[in-house]
């Protein structure tokens, strides 16, 4: 007998979707912040900043999701 219990697969998966959510939520925060920033430091308080970072951070969620489901949790 091994000597690991055994997790449940719901387990794992609530696991790596909780992981994604929380990815999602804090990188697109970030991205958005750093757009209010610079929109308000640096571009005269146009929009297009807080676009393309709130983008920018999704996708660097996305791609960090696909990458997390992937991944077997051991």
């Amino acid at each position: 007998m091994s000597s690991k219990p055994r997790i449940a697969s719901e387990d794992i998966l609530a696991q790596k979707w909780d992981q994604t959510i929380s990815n999602f939520v804090v990188k697109t925060g970030i991205g958005f912040s750093v757009g209010i920033v610079a929109s308000a430091l640096l571009f005269k308080k146009r929009t297009w900043p807080i676009a393309i970072a709130t983008g920018w951070g999704f996708g660097v969620a996305y791609a960090d999701a696909q990458v997390i489901i992937v991944l077997v949790i051991e």
